[in-house]
């Protein structure tokens, strides 16, 4: 462990941010989760499938992959979050 306050305080924030991420995701994930189990329940809603039946690995998968998509928007910055880290949309002239 370093013995630069600056140094280990850019480790901490680092490894909330990577936290951070990683709760988006699963938040992603569980709120598609909730709107499929939603439209099951909907009178008038017909499924055309069966609902989902996933085991922890898929869950897994399916929070890598909202990851994985986060970063890449991120990246291209053509959509949502772009280089200065708020939202395109949240204009500074609001």
């Amino acid at each position: 462990m370093s013995g630069d306050p600056a140094e280990r305080q850019a480790d901490a924030l680092e490894a909330i941010a990577t936290e951070l991420r990683y709760q988006n995701a699963v938040l992603c994930e569980l709120l598609a989760s909730m709107d499929d189990l939603a439209a099951r329940v909907d009178d008038y809603h017909c499924p055309e499938s069966e609902p989902r039946q996933r085991s922890g690995r898929a869950i897994q998968t399916a929070i890598a992959d909202q990851l994985y998509e986060r970063d890449d928007v991120e990246e291209n910055a053509s959509v949502g979050f772009g280089p200065k880290g708020c939202a395109s949309n949240w204009g500074e002239d609001r």
